[in-house]
C-alpha cells in the first residue's frame, strides 16, 4: 500500500504534532479505520473530509503547513484509482495519460465521448 500525498502530508503533521489517527478520525466525524484507507487512497477524497482535517490541523499546525496539506490534498484528488479496471482498460488510459503528457490533443470525437455528449457518424 502506498500513501496517497494527502495521506502523507496528514500523517507526517501528526507525528511532528504528536497527534494520533483516532483523535484526529474523531475530530474528523469518521472512524479511525475510515481515516487511514482515505489516506492510502481506498476511499474516496471528499471535499468534506479535507474541509474537517484542515479544521482540525489548523489547532495545531502554523499556516506553511496546513498549505501543504491544502495542497496534498488537490493532488490527492487528482489520483485516479485503476484496480477495478481491465487489464485492457488501465492500458488505454496508461497510453491516454502519455500522449496528453507528451502534448497531444485528443480528437473531438474523443472529447465528445469523455464529456458524455454523442457524435454524429457521417
Amino acid at each position: 500500500m502506498k500513501l496517497t500525498p494527502f495521506g502523507e502530508a496528514v500523517r507526517v503533521m501528526r507525528v511532528k504534532h504528536g497527534l494520533s489517527l483516532k483523535a484526529m478520525a474523531e475530530a474528523m466525524g469518521i472512524s479511525s479505520a475510515y481515516l487511514s484507507s482515505i489516506e492510502f487512497g481506498e476511499k474516496r477524497l471528499a471535499q468534506k473530509h479535507i474541509d474537517s482535517a484542515i479544521s482540525f490541523l489548523e489547532r495545531f499546525c502554523d499556516q506553511e503547513q496546513v498549505r501543504q496539506v491544502r495542497d496534498a490534498a488537490e493532488q490527492s484528488k487528482q489520483i485516479i484509482d485503476t484496480g477495478g479496471m481491465s487489464p485492457e482498460a488501465r492500458g488505454h488510459l496508461a497510453a491516454f495519460a502519455r500522449r496528453l503528457q507528451e502534448g497531444g490533443t485528443p480528437t473531438p470525437a474523443i472529447l465528445s465521448w469523455i464529456e458524455g455528449t454523442k457524435t454524429k457518424s457521417q
